[in-house]
């Protein structure tokens, strides 16, 4: 099953300011929904029912690649993209579900990141009002 989700949100802040903070997810990240992803090696993060590893994606501010479970497989990535006075923060996901794993991310996974995303961005909004 192919996967695509997408998020998107205009900032007040320059992409300099927003890249700084999505850089730091213990800045952003909306812990009363989710524990931040933990740092396990270079690169490398334990996400709960995932591991990601972080890579340079040209035009991405940060991407990662899901590389744990095997059922899973993708890469999900933040974009910033300057507009009139402000900027567009993009996160996409693109990849694929496969055996059992369709299920989860229907059921689990999708609604799960989908609350996580939205707050994260709200975070990143009030983060750059408060001057953060």
């Amino acid at each position: 099953m192919k996967i695509r989700n997408h998020h998107e949100r205009m900032v007040a802040a320059p992409p300099e300011q927003i890249a700084t903070l999505i850089a730091d997810f213990g800045r952003v990240w909306p812990t009363q929904i989710a524990p931040v992803p933990r740092r396990q090696g270079h690169r490398l993060y334990d996400a709960g029912l995932m591991h990601w590893e972080e890579f340079d994606r040209p035009g991405a501010a940060r991407a990662f690649r899901v590389v744990r479970p095997n059922g899973l497989q993708g890469e999900h990535w933040f974009e910033l993209e300057l507009a009139e006075g402000a900027t567009v923060l993009r996160h996409t996901i693109e990849g694929c579900a496969s055996g059992k794993y369709e299920a989860i991310w229907r059921e689990r996974i999708e609604p799960l990141h989908d609350r996580i995303l939205e707050a994260l961005l709200d975070n990143v909004e009030a983060a750059v009002a408060s001057g953060d």
